[in-house]
């Protein structure tokens, strides 16, 4: 049987305690907050890569303009508004009919991009679905898409849709 003296038991007992209460409030409330913070990273999306830009956000489309001459069918859509660094190889375009399905483009169909210099500065190749011209060119305001049929397209939905970083379609009904 161990007796233990008075020194001893001192000694075992200072041993055994732990940190003050000051610390140990100081050091919960500290985990507490770093838990907090790694929590809203996570739910509020801020670990994302790139690649999530919302097309809506970047590209504003006005009511397209129709002429008609010899059976050819222009539609000018004005760029109202560009931004995010949106370039021509970040969009497709389609025609989609008023019942939903895809028009396929019959004859020779033309998708032009004009500069503000009245130049042509892109060129999409609407059977293809590629750029041919332009492709790297940045699109800003006053841009005009403009779209060349045999036949006319009113009553459909010009369909622009993201590709690359940015995702998602900005629909302009043709009148």
């Amino acid at each position: 049987m161990n007796i233990w003296t008075n020194r001893e038991r001192r000694w075992r007992k200072k041993g055994k305690r732990g940190v003050s209460p000051i610390i140990a409030t100081i050091l919960l409330v500290a985990i507490t907050v770093v838990l907090a913070a790694v929590l809203y990273i996570l739910i509020s999306g801020l670990t994302k890569g790139p690649g999530n830009t919302p097309l809506g956000t970047a590209l504003t489309l006005g009511t397209p303009l129709e002429n008609s001459v010899a059976g050819k069918f222009w539609y000018n859509f004005t760029v109202q508004a560009s931004g995010g660094g949106l370039v021509m190889n970040n969009l497709n375009f389609q025609i989609q009919s008023s019942g939903g399905g895809i028009v396929s483009p019959a004859g020779t169909w033309v998708l032009n991009v004009i500069g503000l210099t009245a130049t042509t500065v892109a060129t999409y190749g609407m059977t293809t679905g590629t750029w041919t011209l332009g492709a790297t060119l940045a699109l800003s305001s006053s841009m005009v898409i403009s779209l060349q049929t045999p036949t006319t397209m009113s009553g459909n939905t010009f369909v622009t849709s993201g590709a690359g970083t940015f995702q998602g379609t900005v629909n302009t009904a043709i009148p």
